[in-house]
């Protein structure tokens, strides 16, 4: 029997050439380990091993070694991570490229979807464009900037008049009246406005047509968190005196503004309606104790401090000391004036002397009266033994003039009211003790204190309730040391920062420099990327000619068929992109215009461009309204109530605009550009901001769109293959 031997098959043998791709196949995938373990850390700069360098060399190898490995995928994959570990690595470098080569894109794409044909058509088309938006652009940056201001500026208010009473309390530190002549019905009569100073600011009060008093609170400016010890008032004009100086307040300002002389003699203008401090003063950093402005001369000015008394004859441009011999080194405690009925101008000022540690004798308060346009110096009233904390004249009443009646002045000290009866002494004339607090007007006096102001109409009319304070949800608990702090930190630090702007300043330069991805900040970044959109935009299609030629030879077609579809995807993506913007922004803004929403167009152009922003998008410019709208309210342009009804109704037109988009917009307009589950949208969303934050939100659906593009090509460069490879394969499969 014949036996056919059958040849053994041949091992194969690994050459040389073999364990050298193999060793390097190994270390690429323990480098991508090492790599992607130590991350983006700040040690992970300072390791040889992971820098840039050494990954650009690793790429070379894997191509040169891809010919000597039987599986190539792992080859590419290897490649494809080492890539994207490198693109991230680099992304602060990469990103004016990036942002360059995409806005040459984009322009060349509007550049191409203008209708004209003829260069300079475009060019003037392109010059118009540009123009009409960056004007736009700048008013709106205006706008938008005025708005900002009076948002902080009625958000701290707000903090100060209303959040700080609610939790803190409040307590009553000064109290004015003003008398505004008015013509109702033919007859002329005075309208009373009550200023009252809390320790959170200053609020007018006056009764409406219904006598119900109306409660307005006029602090901003300069006059935020500061410690107001007196008030007074003329016809246009309120001055607060505080521990830090003298504050004024116009109540209607002068067309074209106030110009105001600094310390140094330099002008500036006032534009705006707010508390701002009278500088150039002796007084400017002295506690301010005593402020009064004689009504028959509101450029008449009297300031009290703790050891001097100053007066201005010209709004508080120049100042003097008022007798030194008397009032030197006096504190003033309280100043008041009064026309009489017989035509005599009197000012009156209270003064204690310096208080003196050794001394067991009761401090007395001296006053002082001076008649206006007489020789007269300042004659002393009989003391009173006693502190006096304010002052204060009434008018005799229209039925007292027949009989002489004289004014009467009063006195508010720790023990009660006292009064002045022309004679030799003072009277107590009752009324609880604790009289910090005197104001009189044509409706009789007020007193109070801290926490009560009460009002009568006549010397023996019984006192009746005015003003009572506001009490504090944490009064209760006040005495509780950590009530204390929070209380403390509430009035003090929160107030103080908000002035300063220290935390707006921080979060606004962390937030340039994350957009900045740490490369010599945002400006640089945007210099550098208008730099490159400049080169880009000039020659675009010949760079990427350029870098097809750096290929070789045979894979230059291929590598054309990829650009050209993703060129081709991305056009159609642009296009759609464009359409829905344009659709979602008609609709945004129309829908804004007739809620009530301040820049509604701004904020309708600005939902259709974070339309463009997959899945959350919607929600970006539903935030932007609502952020509108509490501009509006900070600013005073609506109640409450109407805040809270108007923002009710944006988050309708939000979820409504985002149902049309979804239903019916972007699946008409999309499913040609971009043919992808929605799930798949939003995984890829998700990756890229976790990958990329901002950008890979941004870039999610351009992405899908070149994945896909390259997808596309691969198949069908798969199947068409050219008929010289075909036939040598063939021959092949003949030769086995």
């Amino acid at each position: 029997m014949n036996t056919q031997n059958k040849p053994n098959p041949q091992q194969p043998v690994l050459t040389g050439t073999a364990i050298l791709a193999i060793i390097s196949v190994v270390f690429a995938a323990g480098w991508i380990a090492f790599a992607y373990y130590k991350g983006s850390t700040n040690d992970s700069a300072r390791i040889l091993l992971l820098h840039p360098i050494v990954s650009i060399l690793l790429i070379v190898l894997l191509t040169r070694i891809y010919r000597w490995i039987d599986i190539k995928s792992i080859v590419v994959l290897e490649i494809l991570m080492i890539g994207i570990w490198l693109f991230i690595r680099l992304l602060g470098a990469l990103t004016p490229f990036l942002l360059g080569f995409g806005f040459a894109y984009i322009f060349r794409f509007l550049w191409n979807a203008l209708p004209f044909k003829k260069e300079y058509q475009r060019a003037i088309a392109t010059l118009l464009i540009l123009v009409i938006c960056g004007g736009a652009l700048f008013y709106t940056g205006r706008q938008v900037s005025r708005q900002a201001r009076q948002m902080g500026t009625g958000l701290i208010k707000f903090y100060h008049e209303t959040v700080l009473p609610y939790v803190n309390g409040e307590t009553f530190s000064a109290i004015t009246i003003g008398l505004n002549p008015i013509v109702a019905n033919g007859e002329k009569r005075q309208v009373e406005t009550f200023y009252v100073a809390t320790n959170h600011g200053v609020y007018s009060v006056q009764a409406d047509t219904k006598d119900t008093a109306v409660r307005v609170g006029i602090t901003n400016g300069a006059l935020l968190g500061k410690q107001i010890q007196t008030l007074t008032t003329s016809r246009n004009i309120i001055y607060a005196g505080t521990t830090k100086g003298l504050y004024r307040y116009y109540k209607i300002l002068p067309r074209g503004g106030i110009e105001m002389i600094r310390a140094d003699g330099s002008i500036r203008r006032i534009q705006s309606q707010t508390w701002h401090k009278v500088e150039g003063t002796p007084f400017d950093t002295a506690t301010i104790q005593a402020v009064n402005t004689p009504h028959w001369n509101s450029a008449h000015i009297y300031v009290g401090t703790q050891n001097r008394l100053y007066t201005s004859n010209d709004s508080g441009r120049t100042w003097r000391e008022v007798e030194p011999m008397i009032f030197d080194e006096r504190s003033i405690v309280s100043i008041t004036s009064i026309e009489e009925s017989d035509g005599s101008r009197i000012t009156y000022v209270a003064s204690t002397p310096q208080p003196d540690p050794e001394s067991l004798m009761p401090i007395e308060t001296t006053i002082h009266w001076h008649l206006e346009g007489t020789s007269l110096g300042w004659e002393p009233l009989p003391p009173i033994p006693q502190i006096v904390y304010t002052l204060a004249v009434v008018e005799p009443k229209d039925s007292d003039l027949r009989t002489n009646a004289r004014a009467e002045l009063y006195a508010g000290t720790p023990d009660g009211l006292y009064a002045w009866n022309r004679l030799d002494d003072w009277q107590k004339v009752g009324g609880a003790t604790g009289n910090i607090l005197l104001a009189s007007a044509p409706s009789g006096l007020y007193a109070g204190d801290s926490t009560v102001i009460r009002h009568r109409i006549e010397s023996t009319a019984r006192w009746k309730s005015f003003a009572v304070n506001k009490k504090g949800i944490t009064d209760t608990y006040r005495d509780e040391p950590i009530v204390q702090q929070i209380r403390t930190y509430l009035t003090e630090r929160i107030p103080t920062i908000a002035q300063t702007g220290g935390v707006a300043v921080k979060w606004v330069s962390g937030f340039i420099g994350s957009i900045a991805f740490g490369f010599g900040g945002f400006l640089a970044t945007l210099l550098l990327a208008f730099i490159v959109f400049v080169y880009a935009n000039q020659s675009f299609d010949a760079y990427f000619h350029k870098l097809i030629l750096l290929l070789p030879e045979h894979r230059r077609d291929a590598a054309k068929s990829y650009l050209r579809e993703i060129d081709k995807n991305l056009q159609e993506f642009l296009k759609g992109q464009a359409t829905v913007i344009a659709i979602i922004s008609a609709i945004s803004c129309v829908a804004y215009s007739v809620i009530g929403v301040p820049f509604a167009l701004v904020v309708g152009l600005l939902a259709g461009i974070c339309n463009a922003i997959p899945t959350f998008g919607p929600f970006i410019g539903g935030g932007f309204a609502l952020l509108a709208m509490l501009m509006g309210l900070a600013a005073g342009d609506f109640s409450l109530v109407e805040f809270l009804v108007r923002s009710a109704v944006v988050v309708g037109v939000v979820l409504g605009v985002q149902t049309i988009d979804n239903s019916l917009v972007s699946p008409k307009v999309m499913s040609d550009a971009v043919d992808v589950d929605p799930l798949l949208i939003m995984f890829a969303v998700i990756v890229g901001a976790t990958v990329l934050g901002f950008w890979g939100v941004l870039l999610a659906i351009p992405i899908i769109v070149v994945i896909k593009s390259i997808i596309a090509v691969s198949r069908t460069l798969a199947t068409d293959q050219p008929i010289e490879n075909r036939s040598a394969e063939t021959d092949a499969l003949e030769e086995n």
